[in-house]
């Protein structure tokens, strides 16, 4: 009785010290996943290996139809974008996605990237590059002036990236046209420091546009004077329940010049009753220089009418007129378009740059490209029906005289190497082979003010064009996603 009795007691420091230690290991996890006390933490998805590490966090692919996933196989991209979220337990500063991947993809599908929601209201993705066989194939015939970033020249015209980029910012570079510049250069993941000027055959006036617009949109302006008024009416629909704030941002390169902005008291978020809203933005500024402004609303928004002070303006990359119910004709010097139309109504015969073309699928992006390219001559674009979604790498005008492209161009996979073209700036590294066929690359991202919810961020693979050819995949064998802020000692030592 007494040797059971010294044995009880003898045991019980054993189970304090196990029950004690069973807290701390408890405390240590769940300070390192749900703290993360030394500011970094890597998530993993290894869909090759028999355990998928860091399941829980990286969530599955979406929309389903746009990926193939079979037992004992790597997921096979075959539609694009791709989507998928990752839990966090807290905010970050930075995020570093690595990209694992085994690519077959024709001559047509050239570019890989990687990017993150980064605004909720406009639904924008930051895009990064992993892969552009277009640069790539590029090294073995072209100069490479420098890496960071990338400089390609045709010929020998420098021979450091300081005169080059002297060269630039005056809008004179070696073996291009003064008036051409636009044309001798071309950008991947880059914005160049450029001055350009455009000259116009008639004076400048106020400008009046009354055709519904409906989403965001992003306009270019080159005033003739020093003072700049806008005013954009806009309807709120309220067929969902969420808040429709209104932004103008006005800006010059990467700083903000001006902003005007308009909350959502979202007094009616379902019931369909439409709210007329009119913002102003008024500013001075500097003549005959290039701005951009940006029109920031959300797809439940329509622009009833736009008003500015000036008639020297074109809209970037996308238009959505809705609501209009007359023949609308808009002008572009772009080779190409892609066009989606909203419903079968929509659907329809155009022309583009004289050529009859038909948008002949709804709730389906169609591209359609002229089959002789006359440089950068301007063409019309004629529609018969609204509530078509048309976009292009470049610009859009509902003038034909006061057109202007103030847009390089782009390495993307519509990109033409033309006797022209003497340079392309790139911020951009080529994958490395990670093992075999499989291929890895990595994109930064800065998470500051970065949508997210739920705690979790929303990530994006995009391969344009990945559904033109059945046999073209992107085999995703691992994701990995290191995210870093704010250790614990530094958000104390701020506390």
């Amino acid at each position: 009785m007494k040797q059971k009795l010294l044995k009880k007691i003898k045991s019980i420091p054993t189970l304090r010290l196990f029950w004690l230690s069973l807290i701390v290991i408890f405390v240590i996890v769940f300070l390192t996943l749900k703290i993360v006390p030394g500011g970094k933490i890597t998530y993993r998805y290894n869909y090759a290996g028999k355990f998928h590490v860091g399941q829980g966090f990286i969530y599955n692919f979406t929309p389903p139809d746009r990926v193939v996933s079979k037992p004992g196989q790597l997921p096979k991209m075959i539609g694009d974008p791709l989507y998928f979220s990752v839990f966090t337990p807290r905010t970050f500063s930075k995020a570093k996605l690595k990209l694992y991947y085994r690519r077959n993809l024709d001559e047509k599908t050239p570019i890989i990237e990687a990017g993150i929601l980064a605004d909720g209201i406009v639904w924008r993705y930051d895009l990064k590059p992993i892969e552009n066989r277009l640069i790539d194939n590029l090294y073995s015939s072209w100069r490479l002036l420098s890496s960071e970033p990338l400089i390609m020249q045709q010929d020998a015209y420098y021979q450091d990236q300081e005169s080059f980029f002297s060269d630039l910012k005056a809008g004179n570079l070696k073996g291009c046209q003064t008036d051409r510049i636009l044309e001798c250069l071309a950008v991947y993941n880059y914005s160049p420091d450029l001055e350009v000027n455009f000259s116009f055959s008639e004076s400048e006036k106020p400008f009046q546009l009354d055709v519904p617009l409906r989403g965001a949109h992003t306009l270019f302006l080159y005033p003739e004077t020093d003072k700049l008024s806008f005013k954009v009416t806009v309807t709120d629909l309220n067929l969902d329940k969420n808040n429709d704030p209104i932004k103008l941002i006005l800006s010059q390169g990467k700083k903000i010049i001006a902003q005007s902005d308009l909350a959502d008291e979202n007094r009616a978020p379902t019931g369909g009753q439409e709210e007329i809203k009119t913002l102003y933005l008024e500013d001075k500024i500097k003549a005959k220089e290039l701005y951009k402004l940006e029109i920031k609303i959300s797809d439940d928004v329509v622009i009833k009418k736009i008003e500015s002070s000036t008639n020297r303006l074109v809209f970037a990359n996308k238009l959505w007129p809705v609501s209009w119910g007359k023949e609308l004709r808009v002008y572009t010097d772009s080779p190409y378009l892609q066009l989606k139309a909203l419903g079968p109504a929509s659907c329809q015969d155009f022309i583009f740059g004289q050529q009859s073309f038909s948008l002949s699928t709804p709730y389906e992006k169609q591209e359609f490209s002229l089959e002789q390219e006359n440089g950068n001559k301007l063409k019309e674009i004629h529609l018969v029906r609204d509530d078509v979604i048309i976009e292009t790498g470049g610009v859009f005008s509902f003038s034909r005289d006061n057109f202007f492209n103030p847009v390089v161009k782009k390495v993307d996979r519509y990109y033409q190497l033309r006797p022209e073209n003497r340079y392309i700036i790139a911020d951009y590294k080529g994958p490395q082979v990670y093992r075999g066929d499989i291929l890895v690359n990595e994109a930064e991202f800065d998470l500051q003010g970065v949508y997210r919810e739920n705690d979790k961020y929303n990530f994006v693979i995009s391969v344009p064009g990945i559904e033109k050819n059945p046999a073209n995949y992107l085999a995703i064998e691992k994701i990995e996603i290191e995210f870093s802020g704010r250790t614990l000692g530094q958000k104390l030592f701020n506390f």
